[in-house]
């Protein structure tokens, strides 16, 4: 994994607030806004709390989700959060008083502390608690300061403020000439008079009445401007921030789209300039694991004529999606990997629809092994995921002209179920045989209208007739291979929950969405959030059926 050199960029001196600020980023948009510093810090959208390395930037040891350094005071708070969870008598225990010392004297040593690495790795991977501390420190050190800024600034939409969190990680959320405060202080100073624009959200500066994203555009001028001429001494080293101007590029890619509320995702561009995407799939999660969590290591053979079904959405060995993963994930490593042994084997099943298990006996013990320590393997999961299951559905909703997250939501679902094709139970057939139903206008109160053979429709009322199209598939599938006793009946609690939804009139997701889990209780998906419970209950149910119909 690469972590990015300007990460030695960090400002941090700053007093801790006592508590949270009740406005700005919450849920799905924070979890959004997070995960696109992630990629400015560190290559990639995930959270990296096991990193530890020392830069040799005078900040001792940088650690953890954005840079912990034991030579600021930062890392030694992110202890003591920790210390607090666990009363005290933990793994950094003994090397308390060294720790204290280096951050209150500023002191970028690591004498005294060799094992630090060692340990804040290991806690990092094995306990969830010392992943609370960074979460905790972060939201105090920068989340909190920064949203404080844009609550007194009266910002409504995500872009702005997401980018006032990611101005704080990178220039610190202080008021020196460098930090966040200092950076809004001389964008209000160029308002001189009231400044018009159509976001549609107007902010007061200076007594005067100026659009929120003209404001936004200003501010990353002027942020574009400190990165490239540094006014405190300390961050004139070389020419360090002068090259992480592609943070404010990113910004301004996704203002030139439009998308300034983030629900489910925005389009951003990633440090080489690439437009790319980040989001969130959990709701379907659910219905596939019984959580809200992406089980990348999961592997079982559950008996059902499809091999050995595995990863985030059930890969197949006896389908061809297991081996498409494997593919893209030679296509990762160059094609010297553990799996590479059995490729052969592996293709041949794929190719021949063939559930066998002989010659691939190792194939479970290798998977859960990747899928657990190999961001490469979990990105080959994700690529073909979208690949053959999001990015189709969601064609499908572009060329219906959908705009509303639940509608979008359920083709998704759909296509994870039965697939995305045209045969007769995947979900272009589907959409077809809904079609079919409108023979004039309907009207209805979503305020979103489709024109479905040339008539006017309400999209909540093309949802519900594809909810009872698909209701119908479910209980009678047309497809020989899916006829196997009343499996498919047995899922249309994945119809309930959307209908549910509905009846809630949930039709646009923002920070979370209410839903039915698979025992029909009301549960609550937050994009920024995942469940407790770890049971993998899609492959309990999997099982259950497999050992009664096959």
């Amino acid at each position: 994994m690469v972590y990015s050199k300007y990460i030695v960029g960090l400002t941090i001196a700053l007093p801790l607030l006592a508590t949270a600020v009740n406005a700005g980023l919450s849920g799905c948009a924070k979890s959004l806004a997070l995960q696109i510093t992630n990629i400015y810090e560190n290559g990639d959208t995930k959270f990296h709390y096991d990193y530890c390395e020392n830069l040799h930037d005078g900040r001792g040891f940088t650690a953890g989700i954005v840079g912990f350094c034991t030579g600021t005071s930062d890392a030694w708070e992110v202890i003591k959060v920790y210390h607090k969870l666990t009363g005290g008598n933990d793994a950094f225990s003994p090397l308390d008083k060294r720790l204290e010392q280096l951050a209150d004297n500023e002191s970028d040593s690591t004498s005294g502390i060799s094992d630090y690495c060692k340990i804040w790795e290991n806690l990092a991977k094995s306990d969830s608690r010392f992943r609370q501390a960074q979460d905790t420190i972060r939201d105090e050190t920068y989340i909190d300061p920064s949203q404080k800024q844009a609550d007194q600034l009266g910002l409504r939409f995500s872009i702005s403020q997401a980018q006032l969190y990611d101005t704080g990680v990178q220039h610190g959320t202080g008021n020196d000439a460098d930090g966040l405060g200092g950076l809004i202080k001389r964008t209000n100073s160029k308002f001189k008079s009231d400044a018009s624009g159509d976001s549609g959200s107007t902010l007061n500066i200076n007594g005067h009445k100026v659009d929120e994203i003209v404001w936004l555009k200003k501010f990353l001028d002027v942020r574009t401007d400190d990165l490239k001429h540094p006014r405190e001494e300390e961050n004139r080293g070389g020419n360090y921030w002068a090259q992480t101007v592609y943070r404010v590029k990113s910004y301004r890619y996704a203002i030139d789209k439009k998308e300034y509320s983030w629900d489910g995702s925005v389009q951003v561009l990633d440090n080489d300039g690439k437009p790319t995407t980040v989001r969130s799939l959990r709701i379907t999660n659910i219905y596939e694991n019984g959580d809200t969590d992406f089980h990348y290591d999961y592997c079982e053979n559950l008996d059902d004529g499809r091999g050995f079904t595995a990863g985030i959405a059930g890969f197949c060995t006896g389908t061809g999606d297991a081996w498409d993963v494997i593919q893209e994930y030679h296509s990762l490593t160059g094609g010297n990997d553990d799996f590479s042994s059995m490729d052969a084997t592996l293709e041949k099943y794929a190719n021949d629809e063939n559930d066998s298990s002989s010659g691939i006996e190792d194939y479970c013990t290798i998977w859960e092994k990747l899928g657990k320590s190999d961001d490469n393997f979990k990105k080959a999961q994700d690529t073909i995921r979208d690949k053959l299951y999001f990015a189709p559905s969601q064609k499908y909703s572009s060329d219906l002209g959908l705009k509303l997250s639940i509608t979008q939501g359920q083709l998704y679902d759909t296509g994870i179920e039965h697939g995305t094709g045209t045969d007769a139970d995947g979900l272009g057939a589907l959409i077809d045989e809904t079609n079919k139903s409108f023979t004039s206008d309907q009207t209805g109160d979503s305020g979103s209208t489709l024109t479905i053979n040339g008539h006017q429709v309400d999209e909540i009322v093309w949802l519900t007739k594809f909810l009872e199209v698909r209701t119908a598939d479910l209980k009678n599938p047309k497809e020989k291979d899916n006829q196997g006793g009343d499996y498919w009946a047995q899922t249309t609690y994945r119809i309930e929950s959307y209908q549910y939804i509905m009846d809630q009139k949930e039709y646009k997701w923002g920070s979370s969405v209410k839903l039915l889990d698979n025992d029909g209780k009301a549960t609550t998906v937050s994009c920024s959030s995942s469940l407790k419970k770890r049971a993998l209950e899609r492959m309990k149910r999997r099982r259950e059926l497999a050992s009664k119909y096959f």
